[in-house]
């Protein structure tokens, strides 16, 4: 597949009407060039350009785009570097849960709410002048959410969703209702590895079939397709990008192969990204190859905001049209009394199937979300994270192979494909499944680790982890044993954690942008002590800053007397005082005194404590003048970029809606969301000029009425 390129684009004159242009070079020669021609959302202003450039000040050298192709020197050197100031909640704790949701950067939501306090923003459904800049903008980040995952707008559409779950429920429901409507059966495939939520679509049809292997796979589309949908059968096959069990990422060449070799039924396929875009480049630039639908939650690549999308090739766009229900914002017309008629609005899918007001606010916080993305981790971030995250999760999985109790019995049982190379990002994710073990073999329940780590400040995750089919496939359990546990009283929410001398779950660390390798260390150290009696030697980790107490062991409580002795070490276990006589790694909790110690107050302050200066509030200014001021700057600069953005794209977009409602007063016509139309109507402007008037009244309402504002000084 060829790589593309972007260099900065040339503005000519940003105060036309026509549509920026961007300049694509691919391939190995730079001299293949095209250009194409679509609104962009606009990121970073070279030095020169403050808050009260007009556009036409704007020098097209001084801008570049988030597209451009990405520097050596612009990636990050070390994730250490800023994650104590950008991840403050990460202080004295270690995160091994990014695969349930990955952490929001400080920074993104001070973003976040510096522009919820500086702009007006109204429901998009409305016609008033703050519901159109909001409308304009969600449309921008639509667009610039496409181009993240490298989707050309022209053969790509997102919806918006709660997330990915809801993603791959709205394309079941649609298919169905699809399949209602043209008189023709579903068939529904899916691979072992699918999380429930993939599973669960199999109950909309009554033909489906379970992949047990890659292998399986492989030998289906090889063959055209024989244990499949058959002639005129609509077939829908769903598989991970990634286990969100054990990490292990499935081939990428299904989708195309599939396109390619079936031709008897039309088959579809689904890819749910939620794991696998978490820490990957999602490259959706090739259209013939990408799958017809892609699930996805975007808390699980930036932690915030939680909302997620189903993006649909337009070339398969067809099959989702034919969903019986419909919410507001979707229709044209409904007749609810003395009839059942309705219109769907047909200018886009994502019209016809966004029910309601859509979360407008968070989808202002995904444009944040990708700015904070590219300014930490470089402008191409997913491949440094990707990378990254590769690296920690091979240092961390040769680190759990390496432990061994004092018989040489391994600590962990990990669970891997024999395929999987950690270190390699086209193979294996940064997950790891195991279970933990005695030095004779028995099993540690997997919720007695989580709760131990959890009383350390390193946060794992245990259970079936909503993955059935890896529960069955690599902790061996038949169907007859799973419903055996069933009628036992095993639950998913309150498990029975070892039966049949078999784990019913496991425990999952999984990694993320803001892992570093002393998480990795700490963790490995954590295991080590406690179920290894630290017999395994290595390089001990800090775990946090070295300012943070040491909480791999119970301290004693601080009193003024060890103050001033010097804080000793956890008091000796004796078979007398040990605490917890079942885990022989624990430190004993030191006996109080009997009286209490005695500190002579000082004229000033207690002798014993170290003295201060008297707090001086001008002090307290003076330190923070320097932040303001950057923060002051940093605000104008993002509230300018954006401000250059709307009268760009609102010069070329207008509310089809308001036209509509002038053009009734005179006759009939159609108009597009580009301001071009036709219209029958008396002695009156035509609808084309009344598009032209619109677009630039928009512009002037929005200078006058303080819409285009600066940032909270």
């Amino acid at each position: 597949m060829e790589t593309s390129t972007y260099s900065p684009s040339v503005i000519t004159n940003l105060s036309t009407t026509s549509p920026l242009q961007r300049t694509k070079s691919t391939g190995a020669s730079s001299k293949q060039s095209r250009t194409e021609q679509y609104p962009y959302y606009l990121t970073r202003p070279a030095a020169g350009i403050d808050d009260h450039s007009s556009v036409s000040d704007i020098d097209p050298d001084d801008y570049a785009t988030d597209y451009t192709t990405p520097d050596a020197s612009d990636m990050p050197d070390d994730v250490e570097d800023f994650r104590d100031k950008e991840y403050p909640q990460l202080k004295g704790k270690v995160y091994m849960d990014h695969g349930g949701t990955t952490l929001y950067a400080k920074s993104l939501v001070e973003d976040f709410s510096a522009d919820l306090i500086a702009n007006l923003y109204g429901n998009p459904h409305s016609a008033s002048t703050p519901s159109a800049l909001a409308g304009h903008r969600v449309d921008l980040v639509r667009d610039r959410a496409l181009r993240f995952f490298n989707a050309d707008p022209e053969h790509w559409d997102l919806v918006f969703t709660a997330n990915a779950t809801a993603s791959i429920k709205l394309v079941i429901e649609c298919f169905k209702d699809h399949a209602a409507s043209s008189n023709t059966p579903v068939w529904y495939g899916y691979h072992k590895d699918a999380h429930t939520s993939l599973v669960g679509a199999r109950e909309a049809t009554k033909m489906h079939r379970c992949f047990s292997s890659d292998e399986e796979v492989d030998i289906w589309i090889n063959s055209g397709g024989l244990g499949g949908p058959r002639a005129r059968q609509l077939g829908l096959f769903a598989y991970p990008g990634q286990s969100n069990m054990t990490g292990r990422r499935l081939p990428s060449s299904w989708a195309g192969r599939i396109r390619k070799s079936f031709h008897k039924a039309a088959t579809y396929t689904l890819l749910d990204a939620a794991a696998l875009a978490s820490t990957a480049p999602l490259d959706l630039a090739d259209p013939a190859t990408a799958p017809d639908f892609v699930a996805l939650s975007f808390y699980k690549i930036f932690g915030f905001p939680n909302i997620g999308a189903l993006l649909v090739r337009k070339d398969s766009a067809h099959v989702l049209k034919s969903r019986k229900y419909f919410g507001g914002g979707t229709v044209d017309m409904v007749i609810a009394v003395n009839d059942t008629w309705h219109a769907k609005k047909d200018v886009s899918l994502h019209d016809r199937l966004e029910d309601g007001t859509l979360p407008f606010h968070s989808i202002f916080a995904l444009d944040h979300a990708m700015n904070v993305h590219e300014r930490l981790y470089g402008p191409d971030p997913m491949k440094f994270i990707s990378h990254h995250t590769a690296q920690l999760g091979k240092q961390l999985y040769e680190g759990l192979v390496g432990l061994k109790h004092g018989n040489g019995m391994p600590l962990a049982r990990i669970y891997k494909d024999d395929h999987s190379v950690y270190g390699d990002p086209s193979l294996q994710g940064a997950t790891i499944a195991f279970n933990a073990q005695h030095a004779d073999g028995s099993l540690v329940p997997y919720e007695e680790v989580e709760e131990a780590a959890d009383d350390r400040n390193i946060f794992v995750r245990s259970g079936s982890l909503c993955n059935p089919g890896g529960v069955a496939t690599y902790l061996n359990w038949s169907p007859a044993e799973m419903k055996a546990a069933y009628a036992s009283g095993h639950r998913c929410s309150n498990p029975t954690q070892i039966m049949l001398g078999k784990p019913t779950g496991v425990v999952r660390l999984s990694l993320g942008a803001m892992s570093t390798s002393s998480d990795v260390q700490i963790v490995l150290q954590f295991l080590d002590e406690v179920y290894c009696q630290g017999s395994n030697e290595r390089q001990a980790a800090p775990l946090s800053p070295p300012a943070t107490p040491n909480h791999l062991t119970q301290l004693p409580p601080i009193n003024m007397t060890t103050v001033q002795q010097g804080i000793a070490g956890p008091t000796p276990i004796t078979p007398g005082n040990n605490p917890h006589p079942t885990d022989p790694t624990a430190t004993a909790l030191p006996t109080q005194p009997t009286t209490p110690t005695t500190i002579t107050p000082g004229p000033d302050q207690d002798n014993n404590r170290p003295k201060y200066p008297p707090f001086n509030p001008q002090d307290y200014i003076n330190m923070r003048k320097p932040w303001e001021e950057e923060f002051r700057k940093q605000s104008q600069q993002r509230q300018h970029e954006y401000n250059v953005a709307m009268e760009i794209r609102i010069r070329g977009l207008e509310d089809a809606s308001l036209l509509s409602r002038n053009a009734s007063a005179h006759g009939s016509g159609n108009f597009n969301g580009n301001g071009n139309g036709n219209g029958n109507g008396s002695a009156n402007p035509t609808p084309s000029v009344k598009a032209r008037k619109f677009g630039r009244s928009v512009v002037n309402l929005l200078r006058t009425k303080g819409h285009f504002v600066e940032a909270p000084r």
